[in-house]
């Protein structure tokens, strides 16, 4: 069931107050008063904004329970009012307030007043995995290798829970380091969901293929993070010529391996020779057993050799 066809409310004229019953979405979701939103920001102060594009700011906003009790939250700020924006506003709200699972970013609650489109969400202390991979600090040290396969793992399994752990097969349509987002440990959960739409039924037949070639160039940008480049030199270049500085020699053989071999055909040219995201899931989480295995092998065989050196 859409939002349009459950009352809910995109009118300048109508308020919640006027209406006589809740819609589902206000029932599944908590609705904020603009004067909530408004504390919670500090009257949207531009020291509170954490990211912003065309489309939309971003604050860093907070609120109070008893007095006592602070949550950290991300308030999204809608720019503009077209109906396309609205739509995709609309469509956010009831993807997410229907979805729950670890590495899918969690809906608190939205604000649908006049002219003001806001959707609050938990707050993701380590941004975005655009910003780890192509905005080098020197205060930071780059991800490593293992933490990168984990930020992957993690994506795919959002990925297969849209794919099969819903009623309709959800399609994201818009996977990128942008709309992968790190929270304090380091957890990806996926963003967005603006322009995702619904599928067939999981349990229809035939089911169909449902990753994306570009949404898993991910895959290949979180070991060589120029895109472009990657993608355009791919038939004439190995990817190891392009890899990324901070984890050249830092990678198992056996692992790197099976971690080429899932992402050369998840971008297979043909949809039906793409393996399903649950198999993509599967070979990554084998990938990172590789990478462990070998560092453990690693270590013990450094060890005896520094063993050995100390007894001569």
């Amino acid at each position: 069931m859409f939002i349009k066809y459950m009352g809910f409310c995109c009118s300048k004229q109508t308020s919640s107050s006027q209406r006589q019953y809740p819609t589902v979405i206000e029932e599944l979701c908590h609705q904020f008063s603009l004067s909530d939103i408004r504390k919670s920001t500090n009257d949207f102060n531009e020291k509170q904004i954490i990211g912003s594009d065309d489309l939309c700011i971003v604050y860093k906003g907070s609120f109070q329970y008893n007095g006592v009790t602070e949550c950290i939250v991300a308030v999204k700020r809608m720019k503009g009012n077209t109906e396309e924006k609205l739509r995709q506003f609309k469509n956010e709200i009831e993807m997410l307030c229907q979805l729950r699972h670890p590495n899918l970013i969690t809906l608190l609650g939205f604000c649908n007043d006049k002219d003001e489109k806001i959707i609050v969400y938990e707050y993701m202390a380590n941004g975005t995995l655009h910003h780890h991979l192509y905005h080098s600090d020197a205060k930071k040290v780059p991800l490593t290798w293992k933490q990168r396969l984990k930020i992957c793992i993690g994506a795919a399994r959002g990925l297969h829970y849209l794919h099969t752990g819903a009623k309709r097969i959800i399609f994201h349509r818009d996977i990128t380091p942008y709309k992968i987002l790190l929270d304090s440990n380091m957890v990806a959960k996926l963003v967005d969901f603006r322009i995702s739409l619904k599928g067939p039924h999981y349990a229809s037949k035939p089911k169909p293929k449902t990753i994306s070639k570009d949404g898993f160039i991910v895959l290949l940008e979180v070991v060589c993070k120029d895109k472009l480049k990657i993608v355009e030199n791919r038939q004439r270049q190995p990817v190891e010529e392009n890899i990324d500085p901070s984890l050249k020699g830092k990678i198992a053989a056996e692992c790197w391996e099976v971690f080429m071999d899932i992402t050369e055909r998840c971008l297979k040219f043909d949809p039906n020779e793409r393996p399903a995201m649950g198999e993509v899931e599967v070979q990554l989480e084998l990938a990172l057993s590789l990478q462990e295995k070998a560092d453990i092998r690693n270590t013990c065989e450094d060890y005896t050799l520094l063993s050995l050196t100390t007894l001569n």
